[in-house]
């Protein structure tokens, strides 16, 4: 699964409407450049480690300021594997 498109669902999915989102088109881009608030990051934050597995202990550990830095914490502490498609992985998550 192409995590910068899974990075975008799951930001679309916390924007209230969707208002103002731009896509994101590279994992380095700094995270204040995306658009996104810091509410938009925790619940990004919440939404990824659910999707990953990542225990609730661990997920307080994350700060990233990049989407590569989401990555590669997520990767790094993930227990569950990811689902096939985004829309799957993404289905909790889009409410």
């Amino acid at each position: 699964m192409d995590f910068l498109e899974l990075f975008n669902a799951v930001a679309k999915a916390v924007r209230p409407a969707y208002q103002d989102y731009v896509p994101v088109t590279d994992l380095d881009i700094p995270l204040t450049e995306t658009g996104l608030d810091s509410m938009d990051g925790l619940m990004m934050g919440i939404y990824f480690c659910d999707i990953y597995g990542v225990p609730e202990e661990i997920s307080k550990e994350l700060h990233p300021t990049t989407p590569r830095e989401f990555q590669t914490f997520l990767e790094k502490h993930q227990t569950k594997p990811l689902p096939d498609t985004i829309e799957e992985a993404i289905k909790g998550v889009d409410w």
